[in-house]
């Protein structure tokens, strides 16, 4: 990873075909080039998806939750190629109404208060930005990322991070006061109903 300019990071694999090392079609996805395209813009699918499998039977691909994401406007993609999204308020409507979670937005809100509400059923899909995946970056920006946030304890800030290195990618943690630097102060709280 490596900055871009003021705002922008660009991911790259050093000549790599990421592609050769994941076998997106058991992902859903119907060639190499859609999932190219994808696969670094659905951090919130990973995040429902692996909600979806601790807490429900459903079993959707990676491809099948972004044919429905796509039908209920979580992401837009322009005609220059350009993806906006995840757009949560569609996403929480999709979750609501297909899933049967409870939804509730985040906004302005620190890790410091939001994460009380984190907790056995409710977790917290949290905006931040992609360099939480190497804590020691100084002055990262904030957002363009999800993680899923499934625990806090004394001080430290457990969660699920999509793009995270294979060593901590299931299970990073970092004291809050770290995963402060790097959070949007928005998210989504999800609960589970049953």
């Amino acid at each position: 990873m490596r900055r871009t300019g003021l705002s922008g990071l660009e991911v790259f694999l050093g000549g790599i075909d990421p592609s050769r090392l994941h076998d997106w079609a058991s992902d859903g996805y119907r060639s190499s080039e859609e999932y190219l395209f994808w696969s670094r813009k659905v951090c919130g699918l990973a995040c429902l998806q692996s909600l979806l499998r601790g807490w429900t039977d459903i079993r959707l691909s990676m491809g099948e939750l972004l044919a429905q994401a796509l039908d209920w406007g979580c992401y837009v993609v322009e005609p220059s190629g350009k993806v906006q999204g995840l757009i949560y308020r569609p996403f929480m409507a999709w979750v609501d109404s297909q899933f049967g979670l409870h939804c509730e937005l985040v906004e302005h809100t620190p890790i410091q208060v939001s994460h009380r509400e984190v907790g056995p059923g409710q977790v917290l899909i949290a905006s931040v930005s992609p360099e939480i995946r190497d804590p020691n970056t100084r002055e990262p920006q904030r957002g363009g990322h999800l993680v899923l946030v499934y625990a806090v304890d004394d001080g430290v800030v457990r969660f699920h991070n999509p793009s995270g290195y294979s060593h901590n990618s299931d299970s990073a943690s970092l004291p809050m006061h770290a995963f402060e630097r790097f959070h949007a102060r928005r998210g989504i709280l999800i609960r589970r109903t049953s």
